[in-house]
């Protein structure tokens, strides 16, 4: 695990310098889909580094968490975005048969208005099959 997240932090340092934009703006939202069948969504550029994160806990049920690093973003676009993404999520579906991915991956989004569509492949480990196919739809308020 530790080596893992060595790794996910060299990638996000080393895509930073590829960064193609800085807009300095935050967008909050909620979307169905992974990783937590309903999510939080918070994507900001701030700080200069594109970031976006999203999740949920519900309970023992279902929970999960996402964070990302966009490497490319056109604000005039219905291609809006792609990042490079890592994550954690759990499905109990019944008692003693919870379904776990822990992953990292890439994602697109496509965005018209505040709608959002976020399609992405993720390959990891747990009870799921490698590559995985992951989305995400929802809405984005600017804040």
């Amino acid at each position: 695990m530790f080596k893992q997240c060595k790794i996910i932090i060299l990638t996000f340092l080393a895509l930073g310098s590829f960064s193609t934009f800085a807009y300095d703006s935050t967008n909050f939202g909620v979307s169905l889909g992974t990783p937590s069948l309903a999510n939080f969504v918070v994507k900001t550029d701030k700080l200069g580094i594109p970031l976006l994160l999203s999740g949920g806990y519900w309970g023992d049920k279902v929970s999960g968490i996402e964070a990302g690093f966009g490497f490319y973003q056109n604000n005039d676009s219905f291609f809006h975005s792609a990042q490079v993404i890592t994550g954690y999520s759990a499905i109990n579906r019944n008692e003693g048969n919870t379904k776990r991915w822990t992953y990292v991956g890439v994602s697109t989004t496509f965005k018209k208005g505040g709608f959002f569509i976020e399609p992405g492949l993720s390959v990891g480990s747990g009870t799921y099959s490698n590559p995985q196919l992951m989305i995400q739809i929802g809405w984005l308020w600017d804040l």
